[in-house]
């Protein structure tokens, strides 16, 4: 996510390829220009497989383990108030790499 000092945040997806396309008002428009504070949230599921309760009774169980979280990139640089990550977006087309 871009967070600028100004306008409308800019948000998108992690290709397993690493790369990334920002959108803020429409599908791959980018970034508003400016400066931005940068969030990466990187995450999946790890554990059991998650039943579906067979009953009232079941409900809230969870079949063959638990399923946690495991962070594919530090968690500090998930939220905005512990990222230490920025970026300038100019003019034209931006290539912005984080090397985390």
């Amino acid at each position: 996510m871009f967070l600028p000092e100004h306008g409308r945040a800019a948000i998108g997806a992690i290709g397993s390829d690493g790369r990334y396309t920002l959108t803020t008002f429409d599908s791959g428009d980018g970034a508003v220009l400016g400066r931005h504070r940068v969030t990466i949230k990187s995450t999946r599921l790890i554990g059991g497989p998650v039943e579906k309760p067979k009953s009232i009774l079941d409900e809230g169980r969870i079949g063959g383990g638990v399923q946690q979280v495991e962070w594919l990139v530090p968690e500090k640089f998930a939220r905005p108030e512990s990222s230490p990550l920025t970026a300038e977006v100019k003019d034209g087309k931006n290539t912005i790499d984080f090397n985390l």
